[in-house]
């Protein structure tokens, strides 16, 4: 299940429901700009991979692949004795969403809500 109203998104991942909050990524498409303005060093990793690093800092490839990058607001476990859903957030990250992004939060847990106990009730 995926469930995504602008920014906001429900996905299931590690066992459980996160709801998530999506970004413009400041990264994407800017490794060469980054090598050749701004002094980064392209270093090779053993496993294959490699990252860009200046001043002790370090930014794995993976930074730069994607247009969007994102963060867990909330996540959702099913409670099979009370055929709910229990919401726990991390940190303040829902408080500090823009109201346009807080509605959008609350659209995408109503409806996350009500598949996964539908879902739930069917097993």
């Amino acid at each position: 299940m995926k469930i995504r109203i602008d920014n906001i998104e429900c996905r299931f991942s590690h066992g459980r429901y996160d709801i998530i909050k999506w970004y413009p990524n400041d990264y994407y498409g800017k490794e060469e700009k980054m090598i050749e303005e701004e002094g980064y060093e392209r270093i090779e990793y053993g496993s294959g991979g490699f990252g860009l690093t200046k001043d002790h800092r370090t930014i794995d490839s993976s930074c730069f692949k994607n247009p969007e990058s994102c963060y867990t607001i909330a996540y959702l476990e099913y409670d099979d004795d009370e055929n709910c859903c229990d919401l726990t957030t991390v940190g303040p990250r829902l408080l500090k969403l823009k109201k346009k992004d807080r509605k959008a939060f609350f659209q995408v847990y109503k409806i996350a809500d009500e598949a996964i106990r539908l879902e739930r009730k069917r097993k």
